[in-house]
């Protein structure tokens, strides 16, 4: 649930028959959480870190880093298994203490796989289910198993497409586009058995993630979430204090958006929900027309602007592992790869002199350089890093990082990453700089859009920030949502990727004995 302000996720705690909840402090940004078996923690993601919360007192323990975690699961020897990135990551395990996590599982590329993610204990606590798929468009690759923590061998079970959950009472329950359904499964065997059988129908699907909101509990009590999964949002138009002068486009399923340094096109990018396809668009702004410009079955997005607004650079799932693609933004002439190989990137920034394209690999910041385009190491995460900025005169970069446990924007000299300066107070993310260099701005961590006075050029200095105005940007629910916001040259107009539609989302269904029309067929 949503935290007082509307603005970040808090887990909270219902009991059963109880007409109130209470939230848990400390879990602010939290996302898919799950239970001990003991029922007296919670783990769950948060600040790109795996956590756990006493439910009793409240007490927070940040396990290890996981920057954009995709599930976990518990078993009664105090082992988790989570997924810890939503790009190009298997499953690892690590104590329930903490520690140093160890891989499990690796995506199989001969197969196309992208991903393990939702990874579920089985009852004998060793094995476990999880869905190996991918977002580049291929078919037939996305898949349930089962593996081991004791082997690296893998049993394929059934061709899946969201996350499952194994029953006490010995059901597979699992999603099929918005309705659920159960089968038997066998735990020795581990194999299907019977048909399948609807439970019920409009349950909360959402494609990006491949998640359906669903549990079930030992008593057999299911709970399930139904609605639409997918926020509406549209860029809007904001002046300093947070008035709103415009819009652009349609509202749609809008993850990022970029204004090209003309000041006459904007560049987006955009999920299909019929085909849930992402694709980059550009926008402009005078016609206020809309042109689509990638037409790839994988996922594109993420598309940043040459200086001279004629090329785009952006993330493409076409080749299964995230690679940067570069394309004229007029649509003429052909993809080309530009940084391609077997780990994740995403793109963050072009240099305004054209020399250099920054983005993040894993965790960690690099660029290359053009025209050899030999990628270079820039910055070495403590943690995880994103969303870099070069500065107007390209001595430096702005970035967040979540070493102390909570994101916050920084900045260091470029190229060489001499020296360190911590801009935002009480956590940040998304910095862009004004056009002369004299402000810095960011996103706080309860959507406030911020201002901090900056001083650039041989050396670099800072002022305390300020808020402008809180800002109501569509929440991120994917690794696709990098940026949210743009800001003019001159710093007066912001703008804002608002969430004009939340989820369309109905109060929780308990279901008792959910199973009991099953047993007679």
């Amino acid at each position: 649930m949503r935290d007082t302000l509307g603005t970040r996720n808090v887990i909270w705690i219902y009991e059963v028959g109880s007409q109130e909840g209470r939230n848990l402090s400390g879990t602010e940004g939290a996302n898919f959480p799950f239970w001990s078996p003991d029922g007296k923690w919670l783990g769950f993601f948060a600040d790109g870190k795996l956590k756990k919360v006493d439910i009793a007192g409240g007490h927070v323990q940040v396990l290890c880093d996981a920057p954009s975690g995709r599930g976990g699961s518990w078993n009664n020897e105090n082992v988790i298994i989570f997924t810890p990135e939503g790009v190009g990551s298997g499953i690892f395990r690590i104590s329930a203490s903490g520690g140093t996590p160890t891989k499990v599982t690796a995506p199989d590329s001969s197969r196309g796989e992208y991903n393990h993610r939702w990874p579920v204990f089985l009852p004998d606590g060793t094995h476990f289910l999880y869905l190996a798929f991918n977002f580049s468009g291929q078919k037939d690759v996305n898949d349930l198993f089962v593996g081991s923590l004791d082997t690296n061998q893998k049993q394929l079970v059934s061709e899946m497409n969201a996350n499952v959950l194994y029953t006490a009472s010995g059901y597979l329950l699992f999603p099929r586009e918005k309705t659920l359904f159960a089968q038997r499964f066998d735990v020795k065997r581990f194999v299907l058995t019977g048909e399948p059988s609807a439970v019920l129908n409009d349950i909360q699907y959402q494609p990006q993630i491949r998640r359906a909101v669903f549990a079930a509990a030992d008593g057999r009590a299911l709970v399930v979430q139904s609605g639409n999964g997918e926020a509406i949002s549209q860029p809007q138009w904001f002046d300093r204090h947070g008035t709103k002068l415009g819009e652009v486009g349609k509202p749609d399923v809008y993850q990022n958006v970029f204004l090209a340094p003309n000041r006459q096109v904007v560049a987006v990018d955009k999920t299909d929900m019929a085909s849930l396809n992402t694709d980059v668009w550009t926008y402009e702004l005078e016609r206020d027309s809309a042109k689509r410009l990638t037409f790839d079955p994988a996922i594109d997005g993420v598309p940043i602007w040459s200086p001279d607004s004629t090329r785009l650079v952006f993330n493409s799932t076409r080749q299964v592992v995230n690679n940067m693609f570069i394309k004229n933004s007029d649509g003429t002439g052909e993809e080309k790869c530009l940084v391609c190989d077997e780990r994740a990137k995403w793109p963050n920034d072009w240099s305004r002199d054209g020399k250099y394209v920054l983005y993040t690999r894993g965790t960690d910041l690099c660029f290359v350089a053009f025209p050899d385009l030999k990628p270079k190491l820039y910055l070495k995460a403590i943690a995880s890093i994103k969303n870099g900025q070069f500065s107007p005169d390209g001595k430096w970069v702005a970035y967040a990082s979540n070493e102390t446990g909570k994101w916050q924007v920084y900045v260091t000299s470029f190229p060489d990453a001499q020296g360190k300066w911590q801009v935002s107070s009480e956590g940040g993310e998304q910095p862009r700089w004004r056009g002369d260099g004299k402000e810095l701005f960011y996103l706080s961590l309860e959507s406030k859009l911020m201002a901090a006075p900056v001083t650039i050029g041989s050396k670099f200095d800072s002022g305390p920030p300020i808020v402008l105005f809180r800002a109501t940007p569509r929440q991120a629910n994917s690794l696709l949502d990098q940026f949210v916001y743009d800001v003019t040259r001159d710093g007066q107009r912001f703008l804002v990727n608002t969430q004009v539609k939340n989820a369309e989302t109905e109060p929780m269904t308990v279901v008792l004995n959910w199973d009991a029309e099953l047993k007679k067929k």
